[in-house]
């Protein structure tokens, strides 16, 4: 069973921030792409998936992603903001850690939130 997350920036990612956050989640990590600049999947040395990223999607509607996610999720954000979802692998424990490492990174260059905001104790 995959580890589903939500990446929610106040700013949109651009490539750097998206790059830079990938090696944050891991410098050893492979990159490959799912066409069309989907997705992203970063995998390890032997090629397994560990993690994937998706596009952004523009939030444009105040209070949606509450109804969606429930809770206060988006607090403190201004429309627009960008919403990003990440899946890790449920085959590989390290994958829940690698995927909030990317999360946390963007959250630090774009401003935001994460959704859950924790991950499992073990993954870390």
């Amino acid at each position: 069973m995959t580890y589903d997350m939500v990446v929610l920036t106040q700013r949109a990612p651009d490539v750097r921030a998206i790059v830079d956050s990938m090696v944050a989640a891991g410098e050893t990590l492979r990159v490959r792409g799912g066409g069309d600049g989907a997705l992203i999947l970063l995998r390890d040395d032997a090629g397994s998936p560990l993690v994937s990223i998706e596009s952004a999607q523009r939030v444009d509607v105040e209070g949606e992603v509450g109804r969606v996610l429930g809770g206060p999720v988006d607090a403190g954000l201004t429309v627009p903001y960008w919403w990003v979802e990440v899946r890790a692998s449920g085959g590989d424990p390290r994958a829940p850690g690698i995927a909030h490492r990317f999360a946390d990174a963007m959250v630090e260059r774009l401003g935001g939130a994460v959704w859950p905001s924790n991950a499992p104790e073990e993954t870390r």
